[in-house]
């Protein structure tokens, strides 16, 4: 039977097609078959008029391949393509074709000779990847090919077949078996044979440069995040792009986000790639290669250097990659769950296509792809419904990303020809969502990236590579912004490129080294400075067992570590005077953390290492979803166990699943959030005593409100995601702006002042200013970086210098010279081989030594004067014991959370204190009985919140209580002290946030009027009979800075001037103006009175900084110190007096000269009497409690705070403070007040008497 039987017309020459029963021969000559079969006439070709006329063929691999390598052969089958009506070309199963005719086993050359050599002259010959497929059309067609979008008129008539011009299969389907290693292969340009992929591998540490590059592989990378999901769920979506790809629209079929473009679910394990190979894609990006493990039916391994771990199954694949992520893929290679270590979960959904359509976390939250007809990724959906949406070129490169807030992110790219083909998609350029060129590369002629840079040139990296006999990547030499070179050499180890060692330009003595085994781990590692690191490994998993640091040195440190045999975390940790164990239950979620102090001071005795004291255990437990369901505290002398309730992963709500609804501390108070939206971000937050704050995000998830009980800050961003705006509670805003680079250039208030930063290339502040509404700079600030972005000098609004700053090799700063009269002044910093400072050098050369523990912390301090503070901290961090020559000696003991419970002072007076299950004090406990209760959580608003203390004296009897009141938002809104029975109030008054007043225990009202930036402008007094009486206005600041004016009562206009280094330059006080003058050092060198210049003062200082004269207008003053700052002599015009040092100590021992002095101490270094006849007393605390003198007695009380509240002798006095400690008024006894401060910010200003 012919095929013009079946009603289709050959339009060719009257040879006629093989009769269907000759389907199965094997032709001796491919060429001939292809020729009589599809050669039609130009004319009928090009209009394709009639229906059903062949107009060129389909060949497609059928089968799987027998051989290997140029030998290898496959089943090739071929099926007719006609033109339709419509002018389309189609495939008509009802024919009998659709499974096309066996035509024999070929390898992919005798295929490609075969359709190259009989039909160029007359056909267009378009080949896909891998030489398994073929479409011819006849030279004239102009139509479409459908199920593709292939325009054939797109291309002329040239020699050789077009490569890689469709995606995937029209007709044919190519077979399947170890067929399918082809559908991950890269096509050579020159051949379009194609194998499977080189390894990529991303190294953990490796080197990165600008934005960034990794000069050690010579590749351009970039993470781009589109969509992280908050809460519990783990869903997100992250583009990875990648220079060096080998994916890409000239090399293999269409990938998902097109040309070199990886998203994170695009994870794909092809079992078969070749024989015994299976080849893994990452969602990173990076490919990695395994093989059978001898020995063994379900274990494959990679390189020695890749810690994953895929396991084989009956019917599955599973991979566990070095976090302990388990990959499950089917038995074709698709990824279908993905199980996190802590138990959250992902599902895969595929269409028929095997293309991906959704991943659903445990919540049956879920986002959702769309593609296009090209099989590119189009669309993205979130779990609320919103889209990302892609856009590509026709070579199938992502240009753009569209996000919610229809903000459109755009890619440019270039193509170059280097040996053996076309590197195209070499992204050069993204476009930011405000339309700006934001970032940019350049590659050289081998398409390796050789420039990184920002908008306007800014951040401009370059490279120049070095390369060995082998064509790898030996070598980098980076020029930053600041034109600093810095060298890069690199060791290839199991195909990736190590770093080695960096050279600076600018330190060229110098040079930082590394070196591995042969399974790529460090194994020893040398720091600028020459302090070497040396590293251990378990081979058999890549873990690091031992670490010594500063090896080699009296400062060496080791820190061993036991694994765990199934996961990749450590069961055991021993270090410097601490051991630390963890336990984990079958998912490798932690259930002990068990510390325990040892005596091994620098851990070389590793597990062996003698423990000392208890340990400090936590425990935690879970849910299925690895979702913490209690905390318990290392204490067991109460419950401190941490409860967290989660909503139902069912909840009608999708934005609720398996969320956080409750917090509940060990004391019961809960927290709770009570509402989330469906990306999982908390929308209502309940606080434990009922304040509501409420939260808001735009499209892109970003905070741009919160209410908190009514108070709103809001949050603007520009198209970018740059924060433009914060505006407060009470109206005030703060406006930023930032240049096209991203970098912030501007600060701005509502009154128009302005903080302006001029950046360098490397984005350096190097010059600040401050600008008040009429532009004029009132501030100003410049600074210098060296090469390396250090900062090396700092210069004032004169461009005079105020301090140079000098480094080690390793970037220490290891010297400091300022400028002073007398010359310039140098202070030096060494550093041991941990880079700890060891030693300071002032310019007297005087020196203060420091000393550390295993731990890095600090363990001694030794002053100018040979003096030694020793501290001894146990390996959990407690302080057991302070030895100082000025205060003795004072132990310490704590609790198994960390809190002190005792102490014990060089007196032998003990303290101890107790906590509740949150670690806050309850109580204190002095030595001579008497004792303060604190207490907690009582009253409205006060969960979480102190509300009272009260003290009790020797006899147990309450002294003084000290009783808080709040807020809804926790702001202490009364304050009531009630000594021996006379009770004082202090209240306090909000608007939107701020403190807008406060009313003294006498009844008198302070009211604050605030300005549009919340800054107190006017203060008004109300007195108990209701009269106002004003006592400052017109308060006006300094942009950015302190009160400059105002007006007080009197009408008296005060005027605190301040240079272009923000330093105090005059002052009006009193209808006299004050001028204030710095030496080279900044430090005030004179103050005179305008108005009369007898007035006038003068200092000088040493090189410390040290006032050493002062001369008056009446007398000269002048001061001797010794090496650690203790005052050596007093000159007061002609008179001198001498001071002497305790040598032992920093305690004044006597003073010699008019008006002798003898002093003595107490064992904790208190002043005890004068030897002229002051005698004065402390109470168990160490506090001031007496001072008698020439037979008169003064006593003194102190609240629990530290603050004293009454002195008694001549007069009986008590004090009153406001929040901020500040003394507001004093009274007598019964409460009547003797007078009253007050206050702007910390600056006194009024005394009402």
């Amino acid at each position: 039977m012919s095929l013009s039987a079946c009603g289709l017309q050959s339009c060719m020459p009257p040879y006629g097609l093989p009769e269907k029963s000759m389907r199965r021969l094997k032709y001796k000559s491919l060429v001939w078959l292809l020729a009589q079969a599809f050669v039609c006439s130009g004319t009928l070709a090009a209009t394709c008029s009639k229906p059903n006329t062949l107009i060129g063929y389909e060949i497609a691999a059928l089968g799987a391949p027998t051989g290997s390598g140029a030998s290898r052969q496959y089943l090739f089958g071929v099926s007719p393509l006609r033109c339709n009506a419509s002018g389309q070309v189609v495939y008509d199963p009802g024919l009998g074709f659709s499974d096309g005719y066996e035509i024999g086993w070929y390898t992919q050359a005798d295929v490609r000779s075969a359709v190259t050599t009989g039909f160029l002259y007359n056909m267009r010959v378009f080949e896909g990847w891998c030489r398994l497929h073929y479409i011819g059309v006849h030279r004239n067609y102009t139509g479409t090919i459908e199920g593709t979008n292939l325009s054939t008129s797109a291309y002329p008539v040239r020699s050789a077949p077009y490569l890689g011009v469709f995606d995937t299969e029209l007709h044919l389907k190519i077979g399947a078996g170890s067929q399918l290693s082809r559908q991950d292969a890269v096509a050579n340009q020159s051949t379009n044979i194609c194998n499977p992929p080189e390894q990529i591998k991303f190294m953990s540490g490796s080197q990165c440069v600008g934005n960034p590059i990794l000069p050690g592989q010579a590749c351009k990378v970039q993470r781009e995040e589109d969509y992280v999901a908050a809460g519990i769920s783990p869903l997100q979506f992250v583009r990875h792009y990648n220079s060096r790809h080998p994916y890409h629209h000239l090399s293999a079929i269409t990938r998902p986000m097109g040309s070199r473009w990886r998203h994170n679910y695009e994870i794909r394990l092809n079992p078969q790639a070749d024989a015994n190979l299976a080849l893994l894609l990452a969602d990173d990006g990076s490919i990695l290669h395994f093989r059978p493990k001898p020995g063994s039916t379900t274990e494959w391994v990679g390189d020695s250097d890749v810690v994953g771990k895929l396991t084989k199954g009956a019917t599955t694949w599973t991979y566990r990659s070095g976090d302990d992520t388990v990959d499950t893929f089917n038995a074709s290679g698709r990824l279908v769950t993905r199980v996190l270590p802590d138990g959250r979960a992902l599902s895969f959904a595929y269409d028929t296509g095997g293309r991906l359509v959704s991943v659903t976390d445990n919540f049956n939250r879920a986002l959702q792809f769309a593609y296009d007809g090209r099989g590119l990724l189009v669309e993205v959906t979130d779990p609320a419904g919103q889209k990302i949406a892609y856009a590509y070129d026709a070579n199938k490169t992502l240009t753009s990303a569209t996000y919610p807030d229809t903000g459109v992110r755009s890619y440019n790219y270039t193509s170059l020809t280097v040996t053996g083909g076309v590197e195209p998609a070499l992204l050069t350029g993204i476009t930011d969502e405000e339309a700006n060129l934001y970032a940019s590369w350049t590659y050289d002629a081998t398409a390796q990236p050789v420039s990184s840079e920002h908008a306007g040139g800014v951040d401009r990296n370059t490279l120049v590579y070095q390369k060995d006999a082998n064509g790898k990547i030996s070598g980098a030499s980076v020029t930053n912004p600041l034109s600093g070179v810095t060298n890069y050499g690199f060791q290839y180890i199991l195909g990736a490129g190590r770093l080695t060692s960096v050279s600076h330009a600018l330190l060229p003595a110098v040079t930082r080294n590394l070196t591995y085994d042969a399974q790529g781990n460090v194994t020893t590692e040398t720091d600028f400075n020459g302090n070497l690191t040396t590293y251990t490994y378990d081979l058999s998993r890549n873990l690091e067992t031992q670490r010594v640091e500063a090896s080699g040195t009296a400062d060496a440190r080791t820190v061993t570590t036991e694994w765990h045999a199934t996961f990749r975390l450590p069961s055991r940790i021993a270090e410097p005077l601490k051991l630390t164990t963890f336990t984990y239950d079958a998912q490798g979620r932690v259930l002990t953390r068990t510390e325990h102090a040892t005596t091994d001071a620098d851990g070389s005795g590793g597990f062996g290492a003698p423990l000392a004291g208890s340990p400090r255990v936590w425990s935690w437990t879970y849910n299925a979803y690895g979702q913490v369901l209690t905390a318990d505290g290392p204490r067991t002398d109460v419950s401190d166990v941490t409860s967290y309730a989660y909503y139902d992963v069912s909840d009608t709500d999708p934005g609720k699943r398996g969320n956080l609804a409750a917090v509940t501390n060990a004391l019961g108070h809960v927290t709770r959030i009570s509402a989330y939206d469906a990306h999982g971000r908390p929308l209502t937050i309940v606080a434990p005593n009922g304040l509501t704050t409420q939260l808001s995000y735009d499209a892109r998830g970003r905070l741009t409100g919160k209410n908190v009980g009514g108070e709103q800050t809001a949050y603007t961003y520009d198209a970018a995601g740059q924060l433009t705006r914060v505006a407060l509670p009470d109206g005030s805003t703060l406006d930023y702006t930032y240049d096209a680079a991203h970098r912030l250039t501007a600060i701005t208030d509502p009154q128009g002042n302005a903080i302006h930063y001029t950046l360098d290339a490397a984005g350096n502040r190097i010059r600040e200013e401050i600008r008040d509404p009429s532009n004029a700079v009132v501030q100003l600030k410049h600074r210098v970086y060296d090469a390396l972005s250090r900062l090396a000098e700092e210069l004032g609004a004169q461009n005079q210098s105020l301090a140079q700053y000098g480094y080690d090799a390793q970037g220490n700063r290891v010297s400091l010279t300022t400028p002073s009269d007398a010359g310039v002044r140098t202070t030096t910093q060494a550093f041991d081989g941990l880079n700890r400072l060891i030693r300071i050098v002032d310019p007297n050369a005087g020196q203060i030594q420091y000393g550390y523990d295993g731990q890095h912390r600090l363990s001694q301090v030794t002053d100018p004067r040979n003096l030694v503070t020793a501290y001894t901290l146990d390996g959990l961090g407690n302080q057991t014991r302070l030895v100082s020559p000025d205060t003795g000696t004072t132990t310490r003991a704590f609790d198994e959370a960390g809190n002190e419970v005792a102490r014990t002072d060089a007196r032998g007076q003990t303290t101890a204190t107790t906590h509740d299950a949150l670690g806050r004090p309850t109580s204190v406990q002095w030595h001579d009985g008497s004792r303060d209760h604190y207490v907690w959580d009582a009253g409205p608003n006060a969960v979480g919140r102190l509300s009272r203390i009260e003290q009790y004296d020797a006899a147990n009897q309450l002294a003084l209580s000290i009783d808080y009141g709040y807020d809804a938002h926790g702001r202490r809104t009364t304050e009531t002290r009630t000594l021996d029975g006379v009770s004082h109030t202090t209240r306090y008054h909000y608007s939107a946030g701020r403190l807008v007043g406060l009313t003294y225990p006498s009844g008198k009202r302070i009211d604050y009027a605030l300005d549009a930036l919340g800054r107190v402008s006017e203060v008004r007094l109300t007195d108990l009979d209701g009269q106002v009486t004003t006592i400052a206005t017109a308060i006006a600041y300094h942009p950015f800075g302190g009160v400059e004016r105002l007006t007080n009562g009197a009408g008296e206009v005060l005027v605190w001037g301040q240079d272009q280094d923000g330093r105090p330059a005059n002052y009006r006080l009193g209808g006299q103006t004050w001028q204030i003058g710095y030496d080279t050092g900044s430090r005030i060198a004179w103050q005179t009175n305008l108005g009369d210049a007898t007035q006038t003062a003068s200092y000088g200082y040493d090189a410390l900084d040290r006032l050493t004269q002062a001369v008056l207008p009446t007398v000269t003053h002048g001061y001797g110190y010794d090496a650690t700052g203790n005052r050596t002599s007093q000159t007061t015009g002609g008179a001198v007096r001498s001071y002497t040092t305790d040598p032992a100590s920093n305690r004044l021992a006597s003073i010699a000269g008019a008006d002798p002095r003898r002093y003595s101490y107490d064992a904790t270094g208190s002043l005890t009497a004068d030897g002229a006849g002051l005698a004065l007393g402390y109470d168990a605390r160490g506090r001031l409690v007496s001072a008698t003198a020439a037979g008169q007695s003064t006593g003194y009380r102190l609240d629990p705070l530290g603050q004293r509240i009454r002195k008694t002798g001549a007069d009986d006095t008590l004090y009153h403070y406001d929040l901020e400690g500040r003394l507001i008024a004093e009274s007598a006894p019964d409460g009547s007040v003797r007078r009253e401060y007050l206050w702007l910010g910390h600056q006194p200003l009024a005394v009402i008497q």
